[in-house]
């Protein structure tokens, strides 16, 4: 697994809507109408997480929840990165807006 350059990462940012990043790990919050939607968001995101064995930092807060994403294995944002943000990206949007 390799590192994305900043150019990767900066094409990438274009069609993730409000992802961003932080420290050098890829960032995105968002706000749901209850906690029990912030829960089945976040095990959608997790039975993704699991299938292609690359895990994120959740964090829940009632109504919110934020994902942090980096590679740790390369200390750096890998395709793997890319691809778990934008299933969140797609699934936020297909199920939640």
């Amino acid at each position: 697994m390799e590192k994305l350059t900043i150019s990767e990462i900066e094409t990438s940012l274009l069609t993730l809507e409000g992802w961003s990043v932080n420290n050098g790990e890829l960032c995105n919050s968002y706000k749901l109408k209850s906690f029990m939607e912030v829960m089945s968001f976040a095990n959608l995101v997790a039975d993704k997480a699991e299938q292609i064995k690359h895990h994120p930092k959740i964090i829940i807060d009632y109504n919110n929840i934020d994902f942090q994403l980096v590679t740790h294995d390369i200390g750096g944002l890998s395709k793997l990165d890319i691809q778990l943000a934008n299933f969140i990206h797609e699934t936020f949007n297909e199920l939640f807006i």
